[in-house]
C-alpha cells in the first residue's frame, strides 16, 4: 500500500471517530439539560413537602422536638458514581472526595459505605475505602424508580438495625456546562432547628389545616418522603454531573481528533504532491530517453 493511501485510510477513521464523539457530545449536552429540568421540578416538590410538615407544626408544635435526647448511633454513607466510562475523572475524583471525607470523621469510624455504580466501587477500593454495598447506577431517568426504591429499603433495613441512625449522601452536582463539584448531603437525623424554623414561620392563611391520621405516623411519613426525594435529588443531580464531565471528555477528545485531522490532511497532501512529483519525473525521464534514441 502507497503512503497516500495509508495516510487517507487513517483520515478516513479519524473522521469517522470525529462524528462519533459529535454524536456523543451532543446526547451528553441533552442530557444535561433534561437532568437539570428535573432537578427544578424536585425542588418544587422539596417546597410542598416543607409545606405539609408545616401544617402539621402548626397544629403540633411540640413535634418539632426530638422525641428522645439519647444518643444515635450507626451511620450509612451513600457515594454516586456511574457504571460507564467515557466520563473523564468523575469516578476517580468522587472516590478522593468520599476518601478524604470519610478520613475527616463525617460518617463517623465504622460508617456503612455504599458506592453506587461499578465503576466508582473501584475507585473507592483504590483509594483504600471498602463499600460494604455495591449498587448499580441507573442510566436514564426511566431507572430512578427503581434505582431509589432498592437503596431506600436498604437503608430503612439498616435504620431497623440500629445500623443508620445517621445517614450522609455524597454526589456530584454539575457547576457549569462542563464541570461539576462533589458535596455532602445529611439527611439523617432531621436538623432540628429547620423543624423549630417551620414551626415558627406564620400560616399564610385563616384556614387551619386538617389533620386526617396520627401525628406523629404523618410526620413520620413527610420524614420518609423527603428522605426519598434526598435519594432522587440524588440519582438525578449526579447523573447531571456525569454527563457533565462526559461531555468535558468529548470536547478534549474533539479537540485532539481536530489536531489529528490536520496533520493526517497536511500529510496526506504531502503524499499526494510526491506521488505527483514523482510521476512527473518518470514522465520526464522517459520524454528525455526517448529523445535520445
Amino acid at each position: 500500500m502507497s503512503g497516500s493511501a495509508r495516510i487517507r485510510r487513517q483520515l478516513e477513521s479519524a473522521e469517522g471517530l470525529s462524528g462519533v464523539v459529535g454524536t456523543m457530545k451532543s446526547l451528553a449536552s441533552v442530557r444535561v439539560s433534561q437532568y437539570r429540568r428535573t432537578m427544578r421540578a424536585l425542588d418544587a416538590s422539596t417546597r410542598t413537602l416543607d409545606h405539609a410538615a408545616r401544617a402539621l407544626l402548626h397544629l403540633h408544635p411540640e413535634l418539632a422536638e426530638p422525641e428522645d435526647p439519647r444518643q444515635e448511633s450507626g451511620a450509612a454513607v451513600v457515594v454516586f458514581g456511574s457504571d460507564r466510562g467515557l466520563c473523564g475523572p468523575f469516578n476517580d475524583r468522587m472516590a478522593r472526595y468520599a476518601a478524604r471525607e470519610l478520613a475527616a470523621g463525617r460518617g463517623g469510624h465504622e460508617a456503612e459505605v455504599v458506592a453506587v455504580g461499578r465503576r466508582l466501587a473501584s475507585r473507592l477500593r483504590a483509594a483504600g475505602v471498602e463499600p460494604r454495598v455495591r449498587l448499580p447506577a441507573p442510566s436514564s431517568l426511566d431507572a430512578l424508580d427503581v434505582a431509589v426504591a432498592e437503596l431506600l429499603g436498604l437503608v430503612t433495613a439498616w435504620r431497623d438495625e440500629g445500623r443508620a441512625a445517621r445517614l450522609l449522601l455524597l454526589y456530584s452536582r454539575p457547576a457549569g456546562a462542563t464541570s461539576f463539584a462533589p458535596r455532602t448531603v445529611q439527611v439523617l437525623p432531621i436538623d432540628a432547628d429547620w423543624l423549630r424554623q417551620l414551626r415558627e414561620k406564620p400560616w399564610p392563611s385563616r384556614r387551619v389545616p386538617m389533620q386526617l391520621s396520627d401525628p406523629r405516623r404523618l410526620v413520620a411519613g413527610v420524614i420518609r418522603q423527603r428522605m426519598a426525594l434526598s435519594f432522587v435529588k440524588a440519582f438525578g443531580s449526579s447523573l447531571a454531573a456525569e454527563n457533565a464531565a462526559r461531555l468535558a471528555a468529548m470536547e478534549a477528545a474533539s479537540r485532539n481528533i481536530e489536531e489529528l485531522l490536520e496533520q493526517l490532511r497536511t500529510a496526506y497532501h504531502t503524499a499526494r504532491q510526491a506521488a505527483v512529483t514523482e510521476e512527473l519525473l518518470d514522465i520526464q525521464a522517459a520524454a528525455a530517453a526517448l529523445e535520445g534514441s
